[in-house]
């Protein structure tokens, strides 16, 4: 499935409060930059007025920065249109980094540019290698059209969420919803297969209650393992 691109950038806080005066200076062209404060919060706005993409503000955080390693790209707010599509985000991030940020990098050397990250989802960044394999077995071997209830499809459900609470890696709601949905990485039922399991995507109605579920069994293994000492 496609996800939203990320770019970062780490180092002391010297090194990161020295680019956050000089990056300003990189926005030319159809690039604006400006440092934003707004209830508390401040931020670099990158405004795009250009053609090439979406006309939109790539904005940084700089939510205490004074004491952080690392900064990063915190959201793109379109300037014409009320959303931006994921590709459409990752468009303008591209924009940004070519335009911008590689001007940037090729003269300076003490914060540390991470390239931007791979639009396609990667669970492995969410949770560990083991929960993925355990979530792999649930999928797999689950009946599709009844989630987790059945007694042999629900231990390998709790194994997968118990995994992730005791690796502190854990999903959100919305992003496991849709996971579980992704035929590009689950498979695709053909519309000849009349059985329930397989290698094939959950359909929405199905990912959305497992993922509800997941939610409620995570805050309260939370809850038992902060309160208990375990």
């Amino acid at each position: 499935m496609k996800t939203y691109c990320e770019l970062y950038f780490k180092g002391n806080p010297v090194a990161l409060k020295q680019f956050i005066d000089e990056i300003q200076a990189y926005a030319k062209g159809d690039w604006k930059a400006q440092v934003v404060q707004d209830m508390g919060t401040s931020w670099i706005a990158f405004d795009y007025y250009g053609a090439d993409v979406d006309q939109a503000s790539v904005c940084i955080s700089l939510y205490n920065f004074e004491t952080a390693d690392e900064l990063r790209v915190t959201n793109i707010v379109p300037l014409e249109k009320n959303q931006l599509s994921i590709d459409e985000y990752n468009n303008v991030l591209r924009k940004f980094y070519e335009d911008v940020i590689r001007p940037y990098e090729a003269t300076h050397h003490d914060v540390s540019i991470s390239q931007i990250t791979d639009d396609i989802f990667n669970p492995e960044t969410v949770i560990s290698e083991e929960a993925l394999r355990k979530l792999t077995l649930f999928c797999n071997a689950a009946n599709k059209s009844t989630g987790s209830t059945h007694p042999c499809d629900q231990e390998r459900w709790y194994d997968f969420i118990c995994q992730t609470v005791d690796d502190g890696r854990i999903f959100d709601y919305a992003t496991l919803a849709q996971f579980l949905q992704d035929e590009d990485y689950w498979g695709k039922k053909g519309s000849d297969f009349l059985g329930v399991m397989g290698h094939f995507a959950w359909d929405k109605a199905n990912a959305e209650e497992l993922a509800s579920e997941y939610e409620d069994a995570c805050s309260i293994l939370q809850y038992y393992k902060r309160t208990r000492g375990v």
